[in-house]
């Protein structure tokens, strides 16, 4: 299986030439696409620590683009209508199997990860990769064949790592009453980079509009 780990990242614009010939020549391993005003890189990895392999891969989009900021893990939130048009299946279907009223042997329908709007039609959202993950245990459909997500956890670790990231690189430091600034992660970088084994390289893509 290969995990695909899409990453929000921000100050990069896939408008910009010089960008695009930096992402050419130095991050064609990853899949560059713009959505909902957001520029998404997904890293591909087989290793066996994803988390690890992706933190050398986020090391990577830094020392490419300086400017960059990988600002947390795109858990790809869908609603009702976007789980329907991905599976193919009815909008009646779907809202029958989030409420539990269809297949009710075995594990329910995933929890929405979250509510939007208010009133008497707020719109539920839930994270498609654990979508996926229910419809290829219950109904044998595999909508991604060999393709895995980081699961729950792993999100929460690489999320953590990516703020501590940006926390070390602007914090503030006083030494001997002079102020300095941690400009320099270097040797995190390259620890990150060791436990990791090198992508194969692949797919440079740069679309826009939705996923």
């Amino acid at each position: 299986m290969e995990t695909h780990i899409p990453l929000v990242v921000r100050n990069v614009s896939l408008d910009d030439d010089a960008i695009l010939e930096q992402l050419a020549l130095n991050l064609s391993d990853l899949g560059w696409h713009e959505t909902g005003g957001q520029v998404i890189a997904t890293f591909y990895t087989k290793s066996n620590d994803p988390v690890a392999a992706a933190a050398a891969a986020v090391a990577s989009i830094k020392r490419a683009l300086p400017q960059a900021c990988v600002e947390r893990v795109d858990e790809q939130f869908v609603s009702l209508a976007d789980i329907a048009t991905r599976t193919g299946m009815s909008h009646e279907a779907v809202r029958l199997w989030a409420g539990g009223k269809r297949r009710t042997d075995g594990e329910p329908f995933p929890a929405p990860r979250a509510q939007v709007g208010q009133g008497r039609t707020p719109i539920k959202i839930w994270a498609w990769p654990d979508v996926l993950a229910w419809l290829r245990e219950h109904y044998c459909l595999d909508l991604e064949p060999g393709t895995a997500y980081l699961t729950a956890p792993q999100v929460a670790h690489l999320n953590a790592l990516l703020q501590k990231r940006r926390q070390s690189s602007w914090q503030p430091l006083v030494v001997a009453g002079v102020p300095r600034v941690l400009a320099s992660v270097a040797a995190v970088l390259e620890l990150e980079e060791s436990i990791s084994s090198t992508p194969a390289g692949r797919r440079f893509t740069t679309t826009g509009g939705s996923q």
